[in-house]
């Protein structure tokens, strides 16, 4: 096989692997702006399916310790090194998801989010990722989403800190829907079409 066919085959197979990569974008505002996100925002029951361990709830700054980011209201999720927010925190997802998305307030570099398929890493991510050079300004927040490729699902995604604090709230989700649900939706397409075949018989 000469060099041609195999960079040929090289760049062909670099091209799939990137099309299956989970990606990421950084938004403004404090909600998820995606279409069919349910947000959990620390205040009420989360959904079911959905769970989270490790950290602390906080209401409001306390010094040295957490910052409420900003745009956040009510309570909010902080994992640091004292102040009882040990971590790692982790989100566990029972149907897993094609879309993962929270507020990031103050980022640091020393902030890392994590997600995974199973025990598959599908990428890790620093405060630099929000917003450069992450110094922990608590005047910044920006939206972090992240999104899984073909043939990913976002099963659990952990959240630590080496130092106070990480600082995160209004998570947001859109749930890989369950099988059933998609035998529904082939039904009813089937009866969309037998409708229609039907129409154009007559």
């Amino acid at each position: 096989m000469n060099g041609f066919k195999l960079a040929l085959i090289a760049s062909a197979a670099a091209c799939a692997l990137q099309a299956q990569a989970l990606t990421t974008t950084v938004t403004y505002g404090s909600t998820s702006a995606e279409p069919g996100a349910v947000t959990i925002d620390f205040d009420s029951a989360p959904p079911a399916g959905w769970s989270y361990s490790g950290g602390a709830l906080f209401t409001s700054n306390i010094g040295g310790v957490t910052a409420q980011p900003p745009g956040s209201t009510g309570n909010f999720w902080s994992i640091g090194t004292s102040g009882g927010q040990d971590g790692p925190g982790i989100v566990a997802l029972a149907g897993g998801a094609s879309y993962y998305g929270f507020l990031w307030g103050s980022p640091d570099t020393y902030n890392t989010v994590s997600f995974y398929d199973g025990a598959t890493l599908l990428g890790s991510f620093t405060g630099a990722a929000v917003w450069p050079p992450a110094n922990g300004d608590q005047s910044i927040g920006r939206f972090f989403n992240a999104y899984a490729g073909s043939g990913e699902t976002i099963t659990s995604i952990m959240f630590t800190s080496t130092g106070n604090a990480f600082e995160t709230d209004n998570h947001a989700v859109v749930a890989v829907p369950e099988p059933e649900t998609y035998a529904l939706m082939l039904a009813g397409l089937a009866a969309v079409g037998f409708v229609a075949r039907r129409r154009r018989a007559v």
